[in-house]
């Protein structure tokens, strides 16, 4: 999602430092811990596609920001003092717009996923991870993909109960939610199976029907437990 007239905008760290970026992707990072934080914007801000428009470290105070700037995707972590991660993405998807949540954290449990799932969240990422894969993550948040790091996707299966009875995919079915799995864009997806984006949400859509879920990760979660997809290692 490229917003070239924004390209340059500035926004403000927790203490009132700015942090500048070219990226069309505008985020805002909150983590309690300032050394994370600042971490986390450093991995980010230095993929060009992405710019970090400041940092919170509380969901009070990212929520100012937030609704300031109103960046497509806030990355969050799971844990904080006062209101948490998932508090903070009820109040995000709440508001108008397309903004997307990703939840990090060093040690997710099966509740907290269901909980953020619940919430709405589909991108999950693991501060133990490698940076790339939270460069990952947050370009496939932006584009409504869902996906969650290497070290979150065993936990992906204790979340939802298996579905009922035996789902049945088409082929091409089986091959978007696997792209799903993958964390492949619609537009990627497009290109990999040589389809039109239109053609890639259709089957999308008859694979949720048929899975029985509503959300794009429900998808993924209950045709990897039924068999028909493959988790990524």
């Amino acid at each position: 999602m490229t917003r070239s007239d924004q390209s340059t905008e500035r926004g403000s760290g927790p203490d009132g430092r700015t942090i500048a970026g070219m990226g069309g992707i505008r985020v805002v990072v909150v983590d309690d811990h300032r050394m994370v934080a600042d971490g986390l914007a450093t991995v980010l801000q230095a993929d060009p596609r992405i710019t970090v428009l400041g940092c919170a470290a509380t969901a009070t105070a990212a929520l100012g920001q937030i609704e300031l700037h109103r960046p497509d995707v806030v990355v969050a972590d799971l844990r904080m003092p006062g209101h948490d991660g998932v508090d903070l993405a009820r109040s995000v998807l709440g508001m108008p717009g397309a903004m997307r949540v990703v939840l990090i954290s060093a040690a997710f449990t099966p509740a907290a996923l269901q909980a953020a799932m619940e919430a709405g969240v589909m991108a999950f990422a693991s501060k133990l991870a490698p940076a790339d894969e939270l460069v990952q993550v947050v370009v496939a948040a932006a584009e409504g993909t869902p996906y969650m790091s290497s070290d979150v996707v065993p936990l992906l299966t204790e979340v939802l109960p298996s579905a009922a009875g035996t789902p049945k995919l088409t082929p091409r079915e089986r091959e978007v939610v696997q792209g799903l799995a993958d964390g492949l864009s619609v537009d990627e997806l497009a290109a990999r199976l040589f389809l039109s984006p239109h053609t890639v949400r259709n089957h999308i859509r008859t694979a949720m029907a048929a899975l029985g879920v509503h959300r794009r990760l429900d998808a993924v979660v209950v045709a990897a437990r039924a068999g028909l997809i493959c988790l990524p290692e």
